[in-house]
C-alpha cells in the first residue's frame, strides 16, 4: 500500500469495540461509547500513519450554555395573582438545548486507552484493524461521519394528573451534523402542563421530555467490494407496506418508510445475498500493487449478522424503492407546504427515488407471483440510519440545588 494513504472511514458492519468512560457528573454511570476503525488502518499502520477510530454517539443529553457550566434550559409558569398555597396556573413555556457530544475530556481518555490497549479484546471481524503499536504515531479519534440528523421531542404523558398535559412542540426537524450535534426546542404549555412541570422540577424530578435524535452515519467497506443480489416478492411487499400506510393514504417518508422496509426484511418479501470480494493480501497484509489486474480473494458469502446490517443501508433501501416504484406506488406533484408546515426532512435515499412527490400505495395488489431482481456492486461509502435518545436527567440534577436558574414563576 502507498504512502499517500489516507483514512477511508469507519468500517462497515455491526461490529464495534465498546470503552466505558465516566458520565460526566457525581455520581454518573458509565456510559459505553461504541468506537470503531477506519477501513484501512492497516494499511496506515504500515505506511507509519496515525491509525484512525471512530466513536458514536451513545446518548442525548441537555447542553449547556455557551461560555458557562449552566444547562441550557428555562421554564416559564404563570399563574394568577394573588399567589396562594395552590396557585391557579394559566400556563407557560420552557426553552432548552440538547447535544449528543460526548462528557468534556472523554475523547483523550478514550485515546488513552486506545494507545495503551486498555480495553476488551476487539470482536474477531475487525480486530486487525486495530492496528496501532508501540512506537506508532498517537492514534486519532473522530466523531463517526454524519449526513443527517432528524430530531424530535417526544411528551412522555403521565397516566393520570389534575388535567390534559396539552403541549406542543417547536424545533427544527434537523439537529446539528458536527461533533455537538446539537438541537433546541421551545415547548407551550397548557395550565395542567405547566402545573405538572414546575411540580416535577421542585420535587427534583425531570420534566416529562424524550428528544429522540434518527442520525444517518457513514461508514466505507475499505478495500472490500461487496456484490448484493436482491430478490422482491411484490405481492407480499404490497401487502407489508398496505399495514403500514393504507392504500391512497400519502406516505410520510423517513421513518414510516424506515420501518416498512425492515418489515418486509424480517418477513422475507425482500431477500438479499451478499458477498464480499477482496485484493489478495502480501506479505504484509496490504494489497499489492503495480499495473496488472490485482489478483483477489472471494467472493465469500458475509456472515448473516453483517449482511443483516448491510441489507439495511441506504443504498438498499433505495435500490428497493426504486425497483418497486412503478409496480406498488402512484407519485404526483405534491401541494405546496403552508406556512409553519414543512414536517420532518425526508431522509436523502428517499428524496433520491420520489423528489417531493405525493407518493400513496396502489389500491390494487399486484398478482401472479412475480419477482423483480437487480444485483447491486457497492464499493465505497455507505450510509446506516441510527436513534439515539435521552431525558432531561440533568436538569433534576440541577433544580435540586439551583431552581431559580432554570425555573421563573410569573404571577398575572
Amino acid at each position: 500500500m502507498p504512502d499517500s494513504v489516507f483514512p477511508a472511514g469507519p468500517v462497515f458492519g455491526p461490529d464495534s469495540l465498546v470503552i466505558d468512560i465516566d458520565g460526566g457528573g457525581p455520581g454518573d454511570p458509565a456510559v459505553g461509547v461504541h468506537v470503531r476503525p477506519d477501513a484501512l488502518n492497516a494499511g496506515l499502520a504500515a505506511a507509519g500513519r496515525p491509525t484512525r477510530y471512530y466513536f458514536q454517539p451513545p446518548r442525548v443529553t441537555v447542553a449547556t450554555r455557551s461560555g458557562s457550566s449552566d444547562l441550557d434550559f428555562s421554564a416559564t409558569a404563570m399563574v394568577r395573582a394573588p399567589v396562594t398555597p395552590q396557585p391557579e396556573y394559566l400556563g407557560g413555556s420552557c426553552t432548552f438545548a440538547c447535544t449528543a457530544a460526548l462528557p468534556e475530556g472523554a475523547e483523550a481518555r478514550i485515546v488513552q486507552k486506545l494507545t495503551d490497549h486498555d480495553h476488551a479484546d476487539p470482536p474477531a471481524r475487525i480486530a486487525s484493524l486495530f492496528a496501532h503499536g508501540p512506537g506508532s504515531p498517537a492514534p486519532e479519534l473522530v466523531m463517526v461521519p454524519i449526513t443527517a440528523n432528524a430530531v424530535s421531542c417526544v411528551v412522555e404523558h403521565p397516566p393520570s394528573g389534575p388535567g390534559p398535559l396539552l403541549m406542543s412542540v417547536q424545533g427544527g426537524s434537523g439537529g446539528g451534523i458536527d461533533i455537538q450535534a446539537r438541537s433546541s426546542f421551545l415547548v407551550s404549555f397548557s395550565p395542567a402542563a405547566a402545573e405538572a412541570v414546575v411540580t416535577n422540577l421542585r420535587d427534583a424530578a425531570a420534566p416529562p421530555f424524550l428528544v429522540r435524535n434518527v442520525l444517518t452515519e457513514t461508514f466505507d467497506t475499505g478495500q472490500a467490494t461487496l456484490t448484493t443480489d436482491v430478490d422482491i416478492d411484490i405481492e407480499k411487499l404490497h401487502g407489508i407496506f398496505a399495514a403500514a400506510v393504507p392504500p391512497g393514504e400519502p406516505w410520510p417518508g423517513g421513518g414510516a418508510a424506515g420501518a416498512a422496509y425492515r418489515a418486509a426484511l424480517t418477513a422475507g418479501a425482500v431477500r438479499t445475498h451478499v458477498t464480499e470480494t477482496r485484493p489478495a493480501a502480501t506479505g504484509n497484509g496490504t494489497a499489492p500493487t503495480g499495473t496488472g489486474p490485482t489478483p483477489t480473494v472471494g467472493p465469500v458469502l458475509l456472515g448473516s449478522s453483517v449482511a443483516a446490517w448491510f441489507s439495511d443501508t441506504d443504498e438498499l433501501r433505495k435500490a428497493v424503492f426504486s425497483l418497486a416504484r412503478g409496480s406498488l406506488f402512484d407519485v404526483t406533484d405534491a401541494d405546496a407546504p403552508q406556512a409553519g408546515q414543512g414536517g420532518p426532512r425526508a431522509p436523502a435515499w428517499w428524496t433520491e427515488v420520489f423528489g417531493d412527490a405525493r407518493v400513496t400505495l396502489k389500491s390494487e395488489a399486484p398478482t401472479g407471483g412475480v419477482h423483480l431482481q437487480q444485483v447491486l456492486i457497492t464499493q465505497g461509502t455507505v450510509a446506516v440510519e441510527r436513534t439515539v435518545e435521552g431525558g432531561l436527567a440533568e436538569v433534576a440534577a440541577a433544580a435540586r440545588t439551583e431552581l431559580d436558574k432554570y425555573l421563573t414563576v410569573i404571577a398575572i
